[in-house]
């Protein structure tokens, strides 16, 4: 790990999926291009000068014969200071590249909760697992999950096919907060996130 005293600069390029990522911690403080490489959704970020709140897609995905088409490919000098967070949504995969960013790590993560397998069926946290941050990741099979705080349920595809998620990266799982597990053999795993820091080989 760098020495916190002393601040690294240099170039970097990474693929970042679905899932919450924070500056200092999973991500280098830096000014950053993104490129949409695989699927597609919303990525937006809690800076609101130089961030991003943007639709995007793969090239691949896009129909030059839609005029009406709006949806970005590329998106350029986003500005990522330490604690902003960006969330990617969906099946989108970007890759971000940065000429100058901080590879000083300045932010450690508290690995919170406890790993758990979750197989079709209803869980609660707080009663069928520990409250955390986890990584939402693919065991077997595919189907779908849903993740209700409040009434309100959003929907998340695992599987192998393109539009699919096989993995979501830092949830903030609150006490009360339900998941739902469909599909016959579906089989995902919580696992308590960790430094996602990219940098500390």
């Amino acid at each position: 790990m760098f020495d916190d005293n002393i601040k690294k600069y240099g170039e970097v390029c990474f693929t970042l999926s679905n899932g919450t990522y924070t500056a200092g911690m999973d991500i280098p403080e830096g000014k950053y291009k993104l490129v949409a490489k695989h699927g597609y959704g919303d990525v937006y970020s809690s800076n609101e000068k130089m961030g991003i709140d943007e639709y995007m897609e793969a090239e691949d995905l896009i129909d030059d014969s839609d005029e009406d088409n709006e949806s970005a490919t590329e998106f350029s000098n986003l500005i990522l200071k330490i604690g902003d967070k960006v969330t990617i949504e969906d099946s989108l995969v970007l890759e971000f590249s940065s000429k100058n960013a901080n590879l000083t790590q300045s932010i450690v993560r508290k690995e919170i909760g406890k790993e758990v397998t979750l197989k079709k069926g209803v869980y609660t946290c707080g009663k069928d697992f520990e409250i955390g941050i986890y990584d939402i990741v693919l065991v077997e099979d595919g189907g779908k999950i849903e993740i209700e705080e409040n009434d309100i349920g959003n929907s998340y595809f695992f599987g192998s096919n393109y539009d699919d998620i096989r993995e979501i990266k830092n949830y903030n799982f609150k006490i009360g907060e339900k998941i739902h597990v469909y599909g016959k053999d579906l089989v995902i795993k919580l696992s308590p996130s960790k430094n996602n820091w990219l940098f500390d080989k």
